[in-house]
């Protein structure tokens, strides 16, 4: 079991929403407006100085292979799809040791 966070620049938040439903990825949350400093990219404080704020997605996956599958294709989003350094995303993931939702 896989947990997976992933923090973007609000400006394509609704591309990564939408490769996840295209992937089959129906259980996430999501925290709007979080002011953030990434590696890559500039700050996002959501201030005159630093404009812009990011969106948290986290998701869960019981299917280790379909969580690799998506980190796969988030990867593949930076290297190919992201115009910028400011549309890169991070992204990390971790062991569960429990999960349920009943």
């Amino acid at each position: 079991m896989k947990f997976v966070y992933c923090t973007c620049s609000v400006s394509v938040s609704e591309r990564i929403i939408a490769i996840l439903e295209e992937n089959g990825v129906n259980d996430y949350q999501m925290a709007d407006n979080v002011i953030a400093r990434s590696v890559v990219g500039n700050a996002r404080f959501n201030t005159p100085i630093w404009p812009g704020y990011n969106v948290v997605i986290t998701m869960q996956f019981s299917n280790d292979e379909k969580a690799g599958k998506i980190m796969d294709i988030l990867k593949q989003f930076n290297s190919a799809t992201a115009f910028n350094d400011d549309e890169m995303l991070t992204v990390c993931s971790w062991n569960m040791d429990d999960y349920f939702f009943n």
